[in-house]
Formats: C-alpha cells, structure tokens, sequence
C-alpha cells in the first residue's frame, strides 16, 4: 500500500485505545441513532458523525487497526464547533457519541447500514426545527443532508451518480455545494459512488485527481491559504495513491506583528510549536493538508505528495489560534 511520505511535519502513530462513550438521552430505531432533547446536542451528533464516519473510512483504507483513543474526537470537534451552535459543552456532549458511532460505520462500510437515511434524511418542518440543523446550522450542513437526501434517492431510482445535475447543487454558493458534494457521496455509498464513476470527470486514461468544480480541465489549480483560515477548500478530489506536485511559497506572520513570530510553508522561523495545533508535533504556521474530514497530514515545503487517503483535499495552517495571523502562501497543485 502506498504512504504518505513526509519530512519532519510527519504524524507519529499513536497506541490508541477503546473509546469512551458519552451519555445520550435516548434511542430511536434498531440501529442505535440517539434523538437529543437538546438541540445543539443533537446537531453536535450530526457533526460528530460525518467527522467520525471520514475518519473510520481512511483508517480502513489504509488498513490501519478499528481504534480510538478516547479523546480523538477533541481536535475534529474544535474546528466543526461555532458558537450560533449554542453551548460548547452541549455540542461536545452528542460529537463525541456522533463520532465514535461514525467511526465504527465507516470503518466496516457505512454505506450499508442506512444509519445516513435516519440522522439526515428529509424532515418536516417541525422536526427540524426540534432537532435545531436549520436554525442552527450553516450552509455547507445544509448542503451536506440536501446531498444526502439526493444520493438516495438516485441510489433507490438506480441512477448513475452525479451530484451535479441537481438544481439544489447548482443554485448554492460555494460552501453549500462543497457540503451538498460531501453528502451525496455518503448517501449514495462510496463504494458504489466510486465503482460508477463517482459523477467526476477524471482526466484522459481515468488516472489521478479530478477537478470536481468544472470537470476534468486544466491538471494544475493555484490557490490562496490565508493564515487566518484553518482549512481552504480546494474542489480537488483525489484517491489513495494519487500523487500530487506541490510548488508553494509565501510568508504568514503568526500573533500580532510585535511578537515579530513569522513562518513560511515548512513552518516557525523560530522553530516553535503550537500545542493545540491540528499536527502538534510540526511547527507552528506550517502548511498542511487533509482529506474531507480525516487526520491532518504535513506538507510544508515538500513537492511531492501522496494522498493518504480518498476525498475532497483541504489546505491548512498548523495553528492554535489563528485570528491574530496574517499573510497568505500560494499554493500551486500539479496532477
């Protein structure tokens, strides 16, 4: 099987354990979906699910052993959380059961379960606002179950999947449609999903990345990584294997200027570490990478990576706190 290889910014592997469960208040139908009184509980569920679900899924492709530590939800949680959710501890309480339940599906092929159908299927208006994902979501979630919903019911009319003739896809902005992406293939099945084709147009010969924006088009895409972003979205979705050329630059100047605390692609000029970083291991201010909702992997100054896992590719800052940062790098990505 093919790695990832990395310089210093790798991620050791970690001897993890069994999980610890969090309580849930009650449980609807055979499968074990709990149903949360409170709102934003509920939706931390949803949340922790999908994040769960991608990490279990890239474990199992790359045939790591079924594993959590018990908090391996804490670092996913702390970037899909913001505060119109409502109470941090609430959100926390139902991710952490959203993601462990997440991990197990994904790591023995979700797609079969139907536990997707049950925690983001079309509801009526009165049990949405119940649950609080409208009110309380954004619109990358709304994308995520409409995509849902959609690759359903292409699967029960046995239809080729493709995301994108949807009007619903089409009329949402950028974050709607990257969710409404996301949540076709986990309603549709990966596995299917990507047997059929996937609704992608790969380049001539059906190898490496596809561009899932505008089809196939030209092999190498540019994009701006601000410091003050944890993740930019790229639109790129990759397989495992895949290599990608990366030619990147630039310069971020990480907590206000008089700290005189700057880092370029490969991370801290002054060698500092940022210990509640998504990698905390690499420097601070690096650049990064993940695959959908998966672990973070280091990328810095490297030109050449092998995608780790299969999904849509993100780009990072290796950073704790990241509104006091400026300055961007440049990110060329080659196929």
């Amino acid at each position: 099987m093919k790695q990832l290889v990395l310089s210093s910014l790798s991620i050791a592997l970690i001897s993890l354990t069994a999980p610890v469960h969090a309580q849930r208040e009650t449980r609807a139908g055979d499968r074990g979906v709990p149903t949360y009184s409170n709102s934003t509980q509920q939706l931390g569920y949803e949340h922790g699910y999908r994040d769960g679900a991608d990490r279990g899924r890239q474990d199992r492709d790359r045939g790591a052993r079924q594993s959590l530590a018990p908090d391996d939800y804490r670092n996913s949680a702390r970037y899909s959380y913001e505060p119109s959710y409502g109470n941090r501890q609430d959100f926390m309480t139902g991710y952490q059961r959203g993601f462990q339940d997440g991990y197990g599906d994904g790591y023995n092929y979700y797609e079969r379960d139907g536990r997707y159908g049950q925690i983001y299927g079309d509801r009526s208006d009165e049990a949405r606002r119940s649950s609080g994902s409208r009110s309380n979501g954004n619109s990358f979630d709304e994308g995520y179950r409409q995509g849902v919903s959609t690759g359903q019911q292409d699967v029960r009319q046995n239809s080729r999947s493709d995301y994108r003739r949807s009007d619903r896809y089409r009329g949402g902005d950028a974050n709607y449609q990257d969710g409404f992406e996301r949540g076709y293939q986990d309603g549709y099945g990966r596995s299917r999903y990507q047997s059929d084709g996937g609704g992608y147009f790969p380049n001539r010969g059906t190898t490496g990345p596809a561009d899932t924006r505008d089809g196939a088009g030209p092999t190498t895409r540019t994009f701006t990584v601000a410091a003050t972003n944890q993740w930019t979205p790229t639109g790129i979705r990759v397989n495992q294997g895949d290599r990608l050329q990366f030619k990147s630059s630039g310069e971020i100047q990480l907590r206000p200027a008089s700290f005189n605390d700057r880092a370029n692609v490969a991370g801290s000029l002054s060698g500092r570490k940022a210990p509640n970083s998504p990698i905390p291991s690499a420097l601070a201010g690096a650049l990064i990478g993940r695959i959908d909702s998966g672990q973070p992997f280091g990328i810095g100054n490297q030109t050449t990576i092998v995608a780790p896992a299969s999904g849509l590719l993100y780009l990072g800052i290796n950073d704790d706190v990241l509104t006091d940062n400026s300055g961007q790098f440049n990110v060329t990505i080659s196929w």
